[in-house]
Parts: structure tokens; sequence; C-alpha cells
């Protein structure tokens, strides 16, 4: 630790494994694991969901009423104490507004919910609350996506600006595309809003109240989740979603930190839901991992069949709209493909008919189930990820770290976390493809099956794969580093 140690407030609208919809839920969870190994004190705060898991019985709790646009909410601080990872987690509660079947829109009806502009305006003022009503007086507030977007403004009004005069606001961008934006009304919602949301105002934003737009132009610091996706959304226009012209203007606050993945969880030597444990030296031993998968869902076991593996939300960003037109392709390859994944329900049927189709070659499970998770990543032969774009990415970590080499589109963490071995023969982990098209998707599942038939490769290939650093320690140390620049700075003027 170079300096004092920092109190570190997150606050995220999920973390692993209480409430999970993507990677921000381990993210939220594993980044400040690693800062308190680091010998920072960190404070998650998330919401109380109606389908919250995990909860240690009998939590330390608190009560207070929040008032915003004069409308009282009654609010539970459920609080939890890991003492594994060394952190306090507190859950806020408000039935209201929280306790319903979805995170952020109705599983029925796929719509987001109405509210949600209040739903997280009252998580951010929740959070701020809850450090003044505990005189726990943070360093570093932490906001993660568009969710906490209103965290900088309601740290600026009168309701808090004394107790947070000192502390500096980091925003960290997950995925640019979700942005928070809300009718313009939404501002009377957020303390200190009115000069924001008009015309030119730091929330304003083709007509709408950007939670995101806001937190962007507000921050002292902000970063995104790998080098290359921070690159793309400040020179590819179409990939900062009409907000990259902002992020550019603020390019001396802005970066791009890769995330890592927890290596105690995602450890083929010791994780438990596989059928067989192995490592580098003992990859023989990963065929019984597939075999498993095979007898799971009733398709041939082949060994010198290759098995394609996903674990990915279907939709046209994961790149499914590429990937149905290839499914002949690949059939004929010779291979399998086994999908984990729910979403876009078009691309689900369409998988659906292919499965029907293929009943020997394709299966997909549309119920998200963690242990299968850990068996595909462990049984697959090759793992896919050939997204339209990828902020970060864990799913290729944790492919890799099992011995599954990775067949994926060159954007985003993508390209940053994996080695195409056509350019790089000796510490190659993968195979990269550019163009978002069926044909280039086609060419480097291709490649990846004729270099699968070749063992002595294909083993050098795995091994490289396993041997790559995906743990939390670098990048950890790089977040710590943003928040003592973010410290030594003046507060950002706005």
């Amino acid at each position: 630790m170079n300096g004092p140690a920092l109190r570190i407030l997150h606050v995220a609208s999920e973390v692993a494994p209480f409430s999970k919809s993507g990677g921000l839920a381990d993210v939220c969870a594993s980044l400040p694991e690693a800062l308190a190994l680091h010998g920072h004190e960190n404070v998650v705060i998330s919401p109380h969901y109606g389908s919250l898991r995990g909860l240690a019985p009998h939590p330390t709790t608190l009560r207070a009423t929040l008032v915003l646009n004069h409308r009282a909410f009654e609010i539970e601080y459920v609080e939890q104490r890991d003492t594994v990872r060394n952190l306090r987690l507190v859950f806020v509660r408000c039935d209201e507004i929280y306790s319903r079947s979805g995170y952020y829109y109705d599983p029925l009806t796929n719509r987001d919910y109405d509210d949600n502009d209040v739903r997280f305006a009252v998580l951010a003022c929740a959070a701020l609350h809850w450090c003044r009503l505990t005189d726990w007086q943070p360093h570093i507030v932490h906001g993660h996506d568009w969710q906490t977007g209103t965290l900088p403004l309601f740290m600026r009004s009168p309701r808090f600006e004394s107790y947070f005069d000192s502390s500096r606001f980091v925003l960290t961008i997950h995925n640019m595309a979700f942005q928070g934006r809300f009718h313009p009304g939404s501002r009377v919602w957020v303390d200190h809003a009115e000069d924001r949301a008009g015309p030119g105002g730091a929330a304003e934003f083709l007509g709408t109240f950007s939670y995101l737009k806001l937190a962007i132009d507000l921050a002292d610091a902000i970063n995104t989740v790998s080098p290359t996706y921070a690159h793309e959304l400040r020179t590819v226009e179409h990939m900062g979603f009409g907000l990259g012209a902002l992020l550019h203007s603020r390019h001396m606050h802005f970066s791009g930190i890769l995330n890592g993945i927890d290596t105690h969880v995602w450890n083929p030597e010791t994780d438990e839901l596989l059928a067989a444990r192995y490592t580098s030296t003992t990859l023989a031993q990963r065929n019984r991992n597939k075999r498993a998968l095979c007898e799971r869902f009733s398709l041939p076991y082949e060994q010198t069949m290759p098995l394609v593996g996903m674990v990915s939300r279907i939709s046209d960003q994961k790149g499914f709209g590429i990937v149905l037109p290839v499914i002949g392709e690949l059939i004929s390859g010779p291979a399998q493909i086994v999908i984990l994944g729910n979403g876009d329900p078009e691309f689900e049927r369409q998988l659906r008919a292919a499965e029907y189709a293929y009943p020997h070659r394709v299966k997909l499970i549309t119920s998200y189930d963690e242990p299968l998770a850990h068996l595909i990543y462990g049984g697959c032969d090759i793992f896919l990820m050939p997204s339209l774009f990828e902020p970060c990415g864990l799913s290729q970590m944790m492919a890799l770290r099992y011995g599954a080499p990775v067949v994926a589109r060159e954007t985003g963490g993508l390209a940053d976390t994996i080695s195409d071995v056509a350019r790089d023969p000796v510490q190659g982990t993968g195979f990269l493809f550019h163009e978002f098209e069926p044909r280039a998707l086609a060419y480097a599942l291709k490649r990846s099956f004729q270099t699968f038939r070749n063992l002595d490769k294909w083993r050098g290939l795995q091994r490289h794969g396993m041997k790559q650093d995906f743990s939390w320690r670098r990048s950890a140390r790089v977040y710590e580093e943003m928040y003592r620049r973010a410290l030594h700075n003046p507060r950002f003027a706005g």
C-alpha cells in the first residue's frame, strides 16, 4: 500500500452472490475484496431486492426515513459483515421500490420499470445518508454504472455537501450502452438538479435526463473496464452511444482498467463443481468434465470432436446475430455446441429450432445454473465470445483459466486478454476475428478446429491460457492509484 489506508464506499445496483444479472455483480464483490487485501476499508451498498440470495440470519439493521420530492421512503439498512472477504455489505431495503421479480425490468414483459429513476435516486441518497448516520466518512465514493449517476449531485447538494466536502467521486462505466435516460421531469427526484437538467446542462442528453451523463460530467475520476474499450469509447463514434465526445473532453480524468476474476472461486484445481479437477500438467483429466457435460444433455461423447461452449446473455451485443448463420457450418465442422444463457426471444426461438434439427449437436439451456457454468468452462474444448462490443468480459478469463482456448471478436476487453495464436504461435491463447460478420466468425472457428486436431499444439494453447494472471492483484493497485490522484486534485468543478 502506497500511502495511508483509504475508506472506500462502493455503490452498485448488484453484488455477487446476493444479486447478479451479469459481470457487474462479480466486479462489485471482487474489487472491494482485492482492495481490502491492500489494507483499505470498504463498504458496499446495494438494493435489498425481493430475490436477494444468501443473507446470513439476524443481520444488523438501521432504520431511516428519506424524503425526495416531498415523498417519504421508509428505509431499512440491512448490514452483513463478510469476515472471509473483510467486507461490510449494506443492503437498502425499501420494499415499495425494490421488492420485485426483476432488478431493472419486469421479466414478464421485458420492459424497464417505469420508476427506475426513483429507485436509483433513492439508492444514491440512501447510501450517502447511511455514511452520515453511522459517521463513516469515505475518502472515495465509487459509483458503478448509470444507476449511481446521481451520487455526485447529491454529494454537492445542501443535504450532504458539508459531510462529503473532502470526499471524491469516482465513476466506473461497465457498459456505455446503458445510460439511465429518463424524462426531464425525473430531475425532481435529485437534489439540486434544476440547473443541471435544462439544455446544455450536465444531465441533459438529447432531450432526456441522463444519469450516466450527469456522472461523467461531475466525476473526479472516470474509468471503464479495459484499456481497449476506453480507447473505443473516445475514438469510435458509435461505441460512445452519443457520449464519446464528452468522454474525450474528460480524457485527462478517464482511463481503462482491466477487470479481474476471483481466482479462488474460479480455480480448476480446487473447483468442487467439476466432475474432475485438474491443472495445466494434468489436462487429460479434463476429458472427464467433457464426458459429464455430454452425458448431462444426452450428447454423444467424442473425444476427437470439438465441443464449443457459450455462457452468455443471448443478445445481438453478444454476437448471436452472427452465430446463428454459422450453426450449420459449425455442426459440419464437425462440432457440438452447448449454450447457457437467456435473453432475446427471437434468438432463443431460432436456437431452439437448431436444437430440434440437430439434437445430438446443439443444446440450449435458458435457466441460469452456476454449477453448470463451471462444468461448461471445465468441459468444453473451445469457448465462443463473438461479441459486437465487449467492455471487458469475464467469461473469456474464466474459460482460459479452465483450459478452454477462446474464439472471440477482437474488441474491448477481448482484445486485451486474448492473444491470437496466428500472431503469437508461442504464447497464443485463442483465435480472434475483426469483422462482425458470419464469414469472419466461421473462419476463426475453422482455424480453431484445425488446431484442435493437433493434440500437441492444442495442449500448448491450453497451458498458455491457464498460465495467464487474471487476478485482481494488479488492477486493484491501479484503482488505488486512481483514487489517490483524485484525492490529490481539487474537486472537479463540472
